[in-house]
């Protein structure tokens, strides 16, 4: 077998806007594409690498990414157009529409990277082959009371909080026996389990994301975990972490 090699800094800037153009959504390489010799990117400076003096004066009272112009963190793939526009005709308000996409961009590889080192009980994919195989039959006439969900949202988030409402109803009281069914019949631990999901939350509110990107991106993990059986049963194992108080803090009134 041979030994790994690592992306380059080309690969990992395409990586980051997932092959697309962030500006326009061009596809600046197919994933197939093996080699860069023909491609459609170029790597783009946020902050003018040299910028003008009506650049300067214009994006002088703005935010940084980076400790210099050539910081990682000031460098994003775009495609040739919108390459050449950034660069010589950079008003304020595009600056920091592309400096936002970048915030984004640095934000979803924290949340990838929180889930590296963490392990997750392998008995969960069980519960994910569970649900995936229900039918309506198996739960009728349960219907949980998701009392605790209500107080971890703000007005603003209602999309997020009607999801998970939804998942908890229906489903918490099916996972819950599940886990204890499991945990009398098996070596499972769901204080394990509990641990980890918690770790999980933690490692990803400290790295500044919303409940959505943070929702989305510990969905993401299970499912990966899990052989992608289900995403839905994912989001309802994850709805369930959230009733059950390992995810998402309660908001001080």
């Amino acid at each position: 077998m041979q030994p790994r090699v690592n992306p380059t800094e080309a690969e990992l800037r395409l990586r980051e806007v997932n092959y697309h153009c962030p500006l326009c959504g061009k596809e600046l390489q197919s994933r197939k594409q093996k080699k860069l010799s023909e491609k459609k990117f170029q790597i783009a400076h946020i902050y003018p690498n040299s910028p003008t003096y009506e650049q300067y004066n214009i994006l002088k009272a703005s935010d940084r990414l980076g400790k210099n112009c050539e910081s990682f963190e000031n460098k994003i793939a775009l495609c040739k157009d919108c390459h050449g526009t950034q660069d010589f005709h950079t008003t304020v308000e595009e600056y920091l529409n592309l400096l936002e996409i970048k915030k984004t961009c640095l934000r979803q590889t924290a949340l990838h990277d929180a889930t590296f080192t963490l392990g997750l009980e392998y008995e969960i994919e069980n519960v994910v082959e569970k649900i995936y195989g229900l039918k309506e039959s198996d739960i009728s006439g349960i219907n949980y009371n998701a009392v605790a969900i209500a107080d971890k949202f703000i007005s603003d988030e209602i999309l997020l909080k009607s999801k998970i409402t939804g998942y908890v109803m229906t489903y918490f009281t099916f996972i819950r026996d599940l886990f204890k069914n499991m945990e009398t019949t098996t070596t499972f631990d769901f204080d394990i389990l509990s641990g980890q999901i918690r770790a999980c939350f933690i490692k990803m509110d400290s790295s500044g994301a919303d409940k959505v990107e943070i929702f989305e991106n510990m969905v993401d993990w299970i499912n990966n975990k899990t052989q992608n059986i289900s995403r839905i049963a994912c989001e309802a194992i994850i709805s369930f972490f959230v009733q059950h108080c390992e995810v998402f803090y309660e908001i001080t009134k």
